[in-house]
């Protein structure tokens, strides 16, 4: 761990949840360090996505404690739970910002008015200086002449990055991604990955729920395999993509694991570590 990402900025506590018969997390504690990119993976139903959607009460969890920048989020032990108000919980939440697989947008307001509805309503910007922000962030995701069009208008790949916008307008101490380029056509993940890429860049803390495995060896300070609802490995993306002591982990990226393998030698001068050498924090 480096000394940009020793302060703690969610910690997740014994976190259990349930669907019925289905126990999807089995107390899962994980703490999340300030400039820190977190990549969950592992096979459907292993538990990820349902963790990151506990990471801001999209999901209540059955049991455990969550802490966003030492305020409290959500505690429950047993049958007693910490009580907050809504002002509270909004508050605690604004810190997180959500991009979601589908997008999620108003399909009737412009990419400039989803981006800037949060802090308009909100936050209670002005709407000269949440336009301007908004704009801002239009160049910054690489659409400076799209804020004027609405969603049906723009690819997919557009479409995600407004979403990114959307979320960054918030100025989130984190960033949460839920498979943000699974319903991307593959000519458009590219330019996804390049704008995630850019906030890793620049120090945002990130958890990113993804099958991109390639990502997660380049990006990611730690790689978390999620397996049956438990953290089944945790560490360094270089040590453990390309380990085979875990099976069920060397078995999910095993196609990768040759590839990186024969590749190695000549790519990883060039790879993960010049992205993260360039990370501000």
């Amino acid at each position: 761990m480096t000394s940009k990402n020793t302060e703690v900025v969610l910690s997740l506590r014994g976190i259990e949840k349930s669907f019925g018969i289905q126990h999807v997390l089995r107390g899962v504690d994980l703490d999340v360090h300030r400039g820190e990119v977190i990549c969950l993976i592992g096979v459907s139903g292993s538990g990820k996505t349902s963790l990151l959607r506990c990471m801001n009460l999209l999901l209540e969890p059955d049991k455990g404690e969550i802490i966003i920048e030492g305020a409290p989020l959500f505690r429950r032990t047993g049958a007693e739970k910490l009580k907050l108000s809504n002002a509270q919980i909004n508050s605690a939440r604004s810190k997180t910002g959500m991009v979601f697989q589908n997008f999620n947008l108003f399909p009737h307001r412009t990419a400039l008015q989803n981006i800037i509805e949060a802090p308009l309503i909100v936050k209670k910007v002005p709407r000269a200086e949440a336009e301007a922000q908004g704009n801002k962030l239009l160049a910054r995701m690489g659409l400076p002449d799209a804020g004027h069009k609405y969603p049906s208008q723009l690819s997919g790949g557009q479409q995600q990055r407004i979403a990114i916008a959307r979320a960054l307008a918030m100025q989130p101490t984190i960033m949460l991604f839920d498979e943000p380029t699974s319903a991307l056509d593959p000519e458009l993940v590219g330019e996804v990955l390049a704008a995630i890429r850019q906030l890793a860049a620049e120090g945002m803390t990130m958890v990113i729920v993804t099958h991109e495995i390639g990502l997660a060896y380049e990006l990611a300070d730690r790689v978390i395999f999620m397996d049956q609802g438990v953290v089944a490995a945790n560490g360094d993306p270089r040590e453990l993509l390309l380990s085979d002591t875990n099976p069920r982990l060397a078995a999910f990226v095993g196609r990768f694991t040759e590839q990186a393998r024969l590749l190695s030698p000549l790519a990883t001068p060039a790879g993960p570590s010049s992205t993260k050498s360039n990370k501000q924090g």
